[in-house]
């Protein structure tokens, strides 16, 4: 019997369900939504790269396209999961049941600049209270899309990243006290994004190492290390999980997925974006211990919610995106 094609669609799909189900189910696995995160931002780097090099270029018209397509992608799901986020919480708040067990970070922006952060998403804005908890990681995302043209000049420039990245976290002691901020805010991340820029310049020598099933596969396992030693993926795990991330992402990177595999990936996005926020749909009817079974009601409905968001809202907006230039420009040297 022949395997369907794993893609990036795919890949994409169980990362965000992985980031889904640790804030759904309390007994989840520790260490997969931190390795999943991390893994989207190797991915970013990589594609990133690989638009900007073979499809946009470096010369103005290119760079804008490139910017205003990302600002497509990111901020109109974005503002309408930040509503329904919004008017989740006045409601709860409005009958006193406070959100936070389920993320605690699900609760309303109090000051201005928390305000300023829910709306922009600039990664250099106090925040708080977020309308859709996971938006942190989505503004460091939205901060080295800015940056990543820096990387994609060159693999001398990815590999500077990526020596800045290692001498950042390693800095900030690997333990697991900094666990959350050399997981979590925004120059400890521009090692994976420049991992992923490095990997995608380096992936014709890379690509004799390309595994599909087993690269994805190596990368699952690695999150059981949990189970034997607990303070694993607060400690060095998340970098063996990034490497790991690389591997899977070269190695899945000319594998061409189908229909199922495109729409996977389409809603990963919105799956990322209002898992939360379903979630509170259901905290009456299942309690807030969030056991197995208010994960699998909560994640179904928000399947189904995400697929009806691609079909209604995102294949509409990606008409609007702007086409690349009709050339490719290289960066002018140094």
């Amino acid at each position: 019997m022949k395997l369907p094609v794993l893609g990036f669609g795919t890949a994409r799909f169980v990362l965000a369900s992985l980031v889904a189900a640790s804030h759904l189910w309390a007994s989840m696995t520790q260490g997969y939504a931190a390795y999943a995160v991390w893994a989207f931002f190797v991915l970013s780097g990589f594609l990133m790269t690989l638009v900007l090099t073979g499809k946009y270029g470096f010369d103005g018209a290119g760079l804008r396209a490139y910017a205003f397509n990302r600002f497509m992608r990111i901020f109109p799901l974005y503002w309408l999961a930040a509503i329904a986020g919004l008017l989740t919480l006045w409601y709860y708040g409005s009958v006193g049941i406070d959100l936070r067990t389920i993320n605690g970070e699900f609760y309303m922006p109090t000051s201005l600049r928390e305000w300023a952060y829910v709306v922009t998403l600039f990664p250099g804005i106090q925040r708080g209270g977020l309308p859709v908890p996971v938006s942190n990681a989505l503004g460091i995302e939205v901060g080295f899309y800015l940056l990543l043209p820096m990387m994609a000049t060159s693999r001398g420039a990815a590999l500077l990243g990526v020596v800045l990245g290692v001498w950042i976290n390693l800095d900030m002691s690997i333990v697991p006290t900094t666990f959350g901020d050399r997981y979590a805010t925004f120059l400890p991340c521009l090692l994976p994004f420049a991992a992923g820029a490095l990997a995608c310049h380096q992936r014709e020598w890379l690509s004799r190492f390309n595994m599909p099933f087993i690269s994805c596969a190596a990368w699952m396992l690695h999150g059981l290390a949990w189970y034997w030693f607990p303070s694993w993926p607060w400690e060095w795990g998340l970098y063996v999980s990034m490497a790991l991330s690389v591997w899977m992402v070269v190695s899945l990177h000319k594998q061409k997925g189908g229909k199922l595999d495109k729409m996977l990936g389409d809603m990963s996005y919105p799956i990322y974006l209002v898992h939360t926020t379903v979630a509170a749909w259901f905290v009456c009817l299942c309690g807030f211990s969030r056991p197995f079974s208010f994960f699998l009601q909560a994640f179904a409905a928000t399947v189904v919610l995400s697929w009806l968001v691609v079909i209604i809202i995102d294949r509409p907006l990606s008409r609007l995106k702007l086409k690349p230039p009709g050339h490719v420009s290289k960066p002018k040297p140094v």
